[in-house]
């Protein structure tokens, strides 16, 4: 684990490809690697999601009712936000 990106990094990596996601394709995305990290959980996830949207490197795109009745919001990449990525990502 110690070459892996940060967790908060490796998240908006995932970004980079400019398709959307929401907090649980994240996770799944990111599992085999970041699965044991304390802060890997749904609330951080969102947390690191929601602060990347104010931070204006997201923006939300879509949401849905998932089957547990849960809101789903969907994110992606601005044109700003996948300049930084690639810029300072990698």
């Amino acid at each position: 684990m110690s070459n892996e990106l940060p967790l908060y990094y490796a998240i908006m990596k995932h970004f980079a490809n400019g398709k959307p996601d929401c907090t649980e394709g994240v996770m799944r995305d990111l599992a085999s690697s970041y699965s044991a990290y304390k802060l890997f959980t749904r609330k951080d996830i969102d947390e690191a999601l929601a602060t990347a949207k104010e931070n204006e490197l997201l923006d939300e795109c879509d949401w849905e009712i998932d089957a547990n009745g849960e809101l789903q919001t969907f994110y992606i990449a601005n044109d700003f936000g996948r300049d930084m990525i690639q810029r300072y990502i990698r």
